[in-house]
């Protein structure tokens, strides 16, 4: 088709017969946006690009007749322009480089191990205490940190009034949520101690289910010169994240599944984890779960006639005390034997105590669900049965003691 001038006309769109005002091919209204069309005939090739410079149309570096090093085209040159610019594209510029590697790409990426900050990061006034809280699905670390917010406030947050609460409680971003706390005093390793900024760090669940759970560990042993590479990646990130150095780790264990000296494929990989942990120098605490629902379910399988076999976990004891007595050494003694059989070491030195060891480095955590459980937990101030009002303040507040301290040298 030639236009008046003698020039070819350039169609640049499909003529169709459905696309006419009205038609239900159409737009509806003046707000849809345009439709994307193919270009057809004699369209100049500016009209195919849709995106310059991105992942559809890659830059392309190369070295200019200067010397200096730039993009020099978005991948694709418009034969359009260098013949209506009267120049060839390889006149301007030199031949295009290469598109880098996967080696290279990586040492460019944001999250790259040279793009990250060394560890321990440190502000200039050194003010905060960083606590990463570390578990498994439904192991309850939320509802540790709104318990702990209680026993601290006196009062248990209210998701309701305070949207960012209610939002912290329902959604878990990729590197977890962080719950600032009241200055407290923390311990050094000197002896030194200092009023400082509490920030406790929830984070998404972890362990061995690879569709519901991150990975709990990297196939790296403790005992390599490599022994860092064993955090995995979303871990490392956390650890590092902001302005926020955490130096104390809580990592909780649910009494509710599978007990550790069942599940050896977990308790193998726990282990792991807390020996990397500790030969970094990171104080590491281990907080037991919903104790009190597990013993209750067994005094009811007890009352219907079911025999436990005086089993940790299944017999519930005469006692609360007993019943959490014998499963936090049960916990203790499985970890410790499968850290011992894969010749990884829990010790910071000779004097170091045992870890883990219970009511020193492994608690017994109960914990309040809903503000209205917290409610009901206030009447039962002084009954003798626990866990009673007093004992779970007790608790948080012991565990609390226990992750404010740093076990490396400033």
């Amino acid at each position: 088709m030639v236009g008046a001038d003698g020039e070819p006309e350039r169609t640049l769109f499909r003529p169709s017969r459905t696309n006419y005002p009205g038609s239900r091919f159409g737009p509806k209204t003046r707000y849809d946006l345009p439709q994307r069309h193919k270009a057809y005939g004699n369209a100049d090739e500016s009209e195919t690009i849709l995106f310059n410079g991105t992942s559809l149309q890659p830059q392309v570096w190369g070295t200019t007749a200067g010397g200096d090093t730039r993009p020099i085209s978005s991948g694709l040159q418009l034969a359009g322009h260098a013949r209506n610019n009267g120049q060839t594209a390889l006149s301007a510029e030199t031949t295009p480089r290469a598109a880098l590697s996967d080696a290279g790409r990586s040492m460019l990426h944001p999250m790259a191990e040279r793009n990250l900050p060394e560890l321990p990061l440190i502000n200039e006034r050194n003010d905060v205490h960083g606590i990463l809280m570390l578990g498994g699905k439904s192991s309850g670390k939320t509802s540790i940190a709104f318990s702990i917010l209680a026993a601290l406030q006196g009062e248990y947050p209210d998701t309701v009034k305070n949207r960012d609460m209610g939002q912290k409680k329902y959604d878990m971003p990729a590197y977890g949520s962080s719950y600032e706390l009241p200055e407290r005093e923390v311990s050094f390793i000197s002896g030194e101690k200092k009023q400082m900024r509490i920030v406790l760090t929830d984070t998404p669940p972890c362990g061995t289910s690879s569709r519901e759970e991150q990975p709990l560990c990297a196939n790296v042993s403790p005992n390599s010169t490599q022994h860092y590479s064993a955090l995995p990646s979303w871990m490392r990130i956390t650890l590092r994240s902001g302005n926020l150095p955490h130096y104390a780790v809580l990592f909780i264990i649910d009494a509710a599944a599978t007990p550790l000296w069942e599940d050896h494929h977990r308790c193998r990989e726990l282990a792991r984890l807390l020996a990397v942990l500790k030969r970094n120098q990171y104080t590491v605490v281990l907080g037991v779960t919903k104790l009190l629902k597990v013993r209750d379910e067994r005094l009811k399988l007890q009352a219907y006639g079911e025999g436990h076999g005086n089993e940790v976990g299944k017999d519930p004891r005469s006692s609360y005390e007993s019943f959490v007595s014998r499963y936090l050494d049960k916990v203790s003694a499985c970890i410790q034997a499968k850290a011992g059989e894969n010749d990884w070491s829990f010790s910071q030195g000779p004097e170091s105590p045992a870890f883990p060891l219970p009511n020193s480095t492994i608690f017994d955590i109960p914990s309040w669900a809903s503000k209205a459980d917290h409610e009901v937990f206030k009447l039962r101030k002084g009954t003798p049965e626990l866990p009673n009002f007093k004992y779970v303040n007790s608790q948080l507040l012991r565990l609390l003691h226990a992750l404010s301290k740093r076990s490396h040298s400033e």
